[in-house]
């Protein structure tokens, strides 16, 4: 079924219920006005015959002259005579009232004696074109008779309907066009609130709860209804917000999860493989090898495995859980200066050369024990790929409103692809360290979620890793 729209529909029905009245109206009128006008008008004439018999027709006083005028600017004409036929009172004399000549009246009455005879009765007559409304009467006061006779012609009248339904024509006209203007504004002040409406529910199906509907003050009703769609739809918002929190926390703890599980079958696989192949050996060789040996080498490798189980819990709970970290205002220069201390000694059992640059006061907003690990981590990658007796290069200055940490050490430089897979989790590189590999992707997660940057760049004789922390 075809579905119309609203404003459309209302217009239409105001249209119609307008052409309805109009139309009605003027149908009406032109089948009843001239009967109802007949109606009307036998009253009065029989309301005037009353007043004429209250009347002493013997002798006609200004009461009752002033009485037939005003019957007569009604467009009635009166003619009173005795039993002579003489004339009591004819109307003032015009052409349709003849009754005057005394000659005339007499002729009349003869005429029309016979009504005269019957009961007193509004008649219509239409003769040659003239319409007329008639009454006939005889009244006895005391021992005189008199004739009376009440009409009016109402073809003048019907004269006036006739330009008055021409008229009425042109009121019709109007009337529709400026019925059909209303209609059209005001079907559209009362459609639009409603279509809006409309609009603001297909945004609810389409999971659009950030839309909200007006308030019409013009209609209650309407008001309301748009006081509910957002009271909905703010109840929507925070249901699906609800439940999205709900599904983000799940969908978190199962990627740690089958994270974790992932690393722990990638990073075992190795160590399992030589502690089983260790065993096979002891098992079969027995005291032909020398077994305190491979005994400290199984022991070494489930100290690795328990290590790497420990690091990879850690990766798998900052990578989930540092958004939401809480973050201090943190002095970073005296940070750096504590962890070259703390390092020293490492650095003199490969008899590294140690250089240092600190500036002064470079204040960071972020999480202490974090930002430790994560210059931590890029102190023990230079050592790690620094040959002994090289050069390494601690710095940390200000630069363009941002705290830049950076560790050098004498390598070779790096390729294109090692740079960009360095941050990925368990890449070594062809050069095996012995590590997990997941010492810079460690870094990539904690800066990153710190509100910084990191980087890697070749130099003349090495590498320098950074990150920038903004200061504050």
């Amino acid at each position: 079924m075809k579905q119309q729209k609203l404003r459309a529909s209302m217009l239409l029905m105001e249209l119609m219920f307008l052409l309805i009245v109009v139309g009605g109206s003027v149908l009406l009128y032109n089948m009843f006005a001239s009967a109802y006008y007949r109606h009307q008008k036998s009253r009065v004439i029989e309301k005037a015959y009353e007043e004429v018999k209250r009347m002493d027709l013997s002798e006609i006083g200004d009461e009752e002259m002033e009485t037939l005028k005003s019957y007569e600017g009604q467009n009635l004409t009166f003619t009173i005579a005795n039993k002579e036929m003489d004339p009591v009172y004819t109307t003032g004399p015009s052409q349709d009232t003849p009754y005057r000549d005394e000659r005339q009246v007499h002729r009349n009455i003869v005429v029309y004696r016979k009504f005269f005879e019957k009961d007193p009765k509004v008649q219509f007559w239409n003769a040659r074109g003239k319409e007329t409304l008639w009454l006939f009467g005889r009244l006895k006061q005391g021992d005189e008779r008199y004739f009376v006779c009440v009409k009016e012609n109402v073809q003048k009248v019907y004269s006036a309907l006739f330009y008055t339904e021409k008229f009425l024509l042109f009121v019709v006209v109007f009337s529709l066009l400026s019925g059909c203007a209303f209609m059209y504004w005001q079907s559209r002040r009362i459609a639009k609130p409603i279509e809006e409406l409309s609009g603001v529910s297909q945004k609810l199906t389409e999971r659009d709860f950030s839309v909200r509907a007006k308030n019409y003050g013009t209609y209650q009703e309407i008001s309301v209804l748009a006081h509910n769609f957002n009271m909905m739809a703010d109840e929507m918002q925070d249901y699906i917000q609800k439940l999205e929190s709900s599904k983000d926390a799940l969908e978190r703890f199962n990627k740690m999860r089958n994270d974790f599980t992932a690393n722990i079958t990638h990073e075992l696989k190795t160590p399992l493989a030589v502690i089983s192949g260790q065993i096979e050996l002891l098992q079969a060789m027995g005291d032909k090898v020398d077994q305190d040996y491979y005994f400290s080498s199984i022991r070494e490798e489930v100290q690795k495995m328990s290590d790497m189980v420990g690091n990879l819990l850690n990766i798998s709970s900052m990578e989930h859980e540092l958004e939401n970290v809480e973050k201090q205002r943190l002095n970073l220069s005296e940070t750096v200066e504590y962890m070259i201390l703390k390092y020293d000694a490492l650095f003199h059992k490969k008899n590294l050369k140690i250089a240092s640059e600190i500036e002064k006061d470079c204040r960071i907003l972020g999480n202490r024990e974090y930002i430790e690990q994560a210059a931590g981590n890029y102190i023990m990658n230079a050592f790690a790929h620094c040959g002994e007796g090289r050069h390494m290069k601690i710095s940390l200055a200000k630069k363009d409103g941002k705290a830049v940490f950076g560790v050098y050490n004498d390598s070779e430089p790096l390729t294109d692809e090692e740079k960009r897979k360095i941050w990925e989790k368990y890449y070594q590189g062809e050069e095996q360290t012995g590590h997990s590999g997941l010492g810079l992707h460690i870094v990539k997660t904690v800066i990153t979620m710190q509100g910084g940057e990191y980087g890697v760049e070749n130099e003349k004789t090495g590498v320098r890793f950074w990150f920038s922390l903004p200061l504050v």
